[in-house]
């Protein structure tokens, strides 16, 4: 399985970004990812056409997939 954890912001137009972090630590906390949020929303480092895209904390989620391989051509 896969786990991804996924940090939602809300841009300046109050549309909804995010920044997916593949192979995450284990168990973080809420006070931990939201202060690591809180410190992309203070650099205010990332804007397009002048639109802040990460402007305050929305949520937070850690993701689980699985695949079910069918077949793969290399391994044959």
């Amino acid at each position: 399985m896969k786990k991804v954890l996924k940090l939602h912001f809300k841009n300046a137009k109050d549309k909804t970004k995010m920044i997916t972090i593949a192979d995450p630590k284990e168990g973080l906390s809420k006070d931990v990812v939201q202060a690591s949020m809180d410190q992309i929303v203070a650099a205010k480092a990332f804007s397009k056409e002048e639109v802040a895209l990460y402007e305050s904390v929305d949520s937070a989620k850690y993701y689980t997939t699985q695949s079910d391989n069918i077949f793969d051509t290399d391994a044959e």
